[in-house]
């Protein structure tokens, strides 16, 4: 899935508090729709830059583990790297929106590919590790819009 770049001459954000607030202006704004464990490819002008995340993720199946557990996350250069969008949890509702609200820095994307992945805790009955099965069972979705300069 490639993404189309929305605007490249400017926009203005007001940032919620969880980031620091206030108004900034970005040259940059991008809208993905992401689907578990496939690719979206982003431009080469978000390589170690500050990005500013802004969405919603949510995960199309129920799920509900004693001791076991799996979080939402983006990930790149082959699991090397990555950043949680919604914490470790061992219950997840179906269609449930949870809201992100993030300032990161990829730094360099190899390949400029980014993946939705999930990371899973592991127990007695439960591997430990990216894209297991309890992830296929949650199978997460997200719907971003990205700012940088």
């Amino acid at each position: 899935m490639t993404p189309a770049l929305l605007c490249n001459n400017g926009v203005v954000v007001n940032l919620p508090s969880s980031i620091g607030g206030g108004v900034a202006n970005y040259n940059y704004m991008l809208n993905i729709d992401m689907i578990y464990k496939q690719a979206v490819v982003l431009p080469s002008s978000i390589n170690n830059k500050e990005v500013v995340m802004l969405g919603e993720v949510w995960t199309t199946g129920n799920m509900s583990n004693k001791t076991s557990q799996n979080n939402i996350a983006i990930t790149w250069n082959n699991f090397g790297s990555s950043v949680d969008l919604h914490g470790l949890s061992t219950h997840y509702t179906a269609n449930a929106k949870i809201k992100v609200e993030k300032k990161i820095n990829f730094g360099n994307i190899n390949n400029l590919q980014i993946m939705l992945s999930s990371w899973q805790s592991g127990s007695s009955a439960a591997g430990t590790g990216w894209n297991l099965s309890d992830g296929d069972r949650i199978n997460p979705r997200a719907k971003l819009t990205l700012y940088w300069n």
